[in-house]
Formats: structure tokens, C-alpha cells, sequence
């Protein structure tokens, strides 16, 4: 699985600073002639609700998997709630696109879950009950609370992405990175999600969603819109 864990070197975020700050970011993948990402900067405030627009290719993954610390920065700076990558890494989960994830990996919904909990817990210490009890919640929000013995090599689209979803819920962060949570999937599951999206959203909580389309009823959801193209940010 593609998560990223860390140990317990937590920072409580700086409440005057913005929930993401970027300045000169330079990032890219190893053996490729030029960045994924050229020169973003970014401030984006606590409690904000942005879509990050671009095409297939435009940097939209490259920059969360840099937020996250799944890819290291080649130039510049990121600050999450005031502190440097890794002192807050608690307050910030990251929803991979469906594709990135091995769905053949043995493991139940629940277990995919709980791995929410893990930034809390470190790497050797088992969930408790309270971990459970957030994740069966978190499920239950999902409309999926009957799944958490199931395998997830046997889950329907829609409802791999309500897992993720549930998974991004439990880790209870305060800035979410969405990558394309409401590609390709059901009916059912757009509006589960949609209607999970606005609590969030009410809960206070900083998110930025990956999408190609930002228009018409998209334009509504969000409080504004970050462009990408080719690796640059557009104004």
C-alpha cells in the first residue's frame, strides 16, 4: 500500500499561520529532463476549500505527494499550519487517485481503515479501541460500515473510494489533500461524497481537491481555484 506514516515528532500547528504555505517549489521524479513542478507558490488559509485545476500531467498529484512528504522537494519551501514538512504531518492525509493503490494486497476494509490511525500510534504499537471506534465511524459516514471484513481485492469502484474517503476521515486531519475523489465513480457514491465533503468543509477544515473540470456546479463547491498547467501555476 502507498500511505506515508510518521513517528511521533508532532508540532501543534501555529494558529496565525496559514493552513499551506509555498514558496519557489521546484519538485520532480528521478531520470526526467525537467520538474514535474516549476516555481509554485501557494498561501492558502485555514478553513479554505480550493480546487486545484489541471489536465492529466499538469502537477496536480506531483504537488500533494510533496505536501504529503511521499516526494522530496528539489528547491524551495513548504510550511503546513506554520511548521517545516514532517513537524505536522498529523494534520495533513493525503487521498490517492483509486489507480495508485494495490487492491490485491490482503487486507480487510477495516484494516485499510485503521491505517488512518497510524500517524498516531507510530510503528509498532497495535489501534486500541478508540482507533477502532474512529474508524468504524468514519465507515459509517461512508455508507460502508457493513464492508470492514471484507476484502478490498473484492470491492466495487464506488466503493474503493468510499474506503479511501473513510481512511482520510479517521486520520481526523485539519488539511485534507483530495486527488480526484469523485472521478469515475457511481451515482451513489458522488453524492455520499459530496455530502461527506461539505461536513468537512463545515467542520472548519482545509481542503484542497484535485479535479480537470472547475465550472458550473464544481464552481459552487469550492471558495476558489488554483491553476496548474505543465507544471507552472497559472494566474
Amino acid at each position: 500500500m502507498k500511505f506515508s506514516y510518521c513517528r511521533h515528532r508532532h508540532s501543534s500547528p501555529d494558529p496565525k499561520a496559514p493552513a499551506l504555505e509555498i514558496k519557489g517549489l521546484i519538485a520532480g521524479y528521478p531520470g526526467e529532463d525537467r520538474p514535474a513542478l516549476n516555481g509554485v507558490n501557494l498561501s492558502v488559509p485555514v478553513g479554505a476549500s480550493l480546487a486545484l485545476v489541471g489536465a492529466n500531467g499538469a502537477g496536480k498529484s506531483t504537488l500533494f505527494k510533496v505536501i504529503s512528504g511521499l516526494l522530496p522537494a528539489q528547491a524551495g519551501t513548504v510550511r503546513i499550519f506554520g511548521h517545516h514538512l514532517g513537524a505536522c504531518h498529523q494534520q495533513v492525509v493525503y487521498l490517492p487517485q483509486r489507480s495508485e493503490i494495490d487492491w490485491h494486497f490482503p487486507m480487510s476494509v477495516l484494516e485499510l481503515v485503521l491505517t488512518g490511525r497510524y500517524v498516531y500510534l507510530g510503528w509498532f504499537t497495535r489501534p486500541q479501541k478508540k482507533d477502532s471506534d474512529i474508524a468504524l465511524e468514519s465507515m459509517a459516514q461512508l455508507g460502508i460500515a457493513d464492508l470492514g471484513l471484507k476484502q478490498i481485492g473484492k470491492l466495487s469502484g464506488g466503493q474503493q473510494q468510499r474506503v479511501l474517503i473513510a481512511r482520510a476521515l479517521a486520520q481526523n486531519a485539519d488539511l485534507l489533500l483530495l486527488d480526484e475523489p469523485l472521478n469515475a465513480v457511481d451515482a451513489r457514491t458522488r453524492d455520499t461524497v459530496e455530502r461527506v465533503l461539505e461536513g468537512i468543509k463545515a467542520a472548519g477544515k482545509t481542503v484542497l481537491v484535485a479535479t480537470h473540470h472547475y465550472c458550473g456546479q464544481e464552481e459552487g463547491r469550492y471558495d476558489g481555484a488554483i491553476y496548474l498547467k505543465d507544471g507552472e501555476q497559472i494566474k
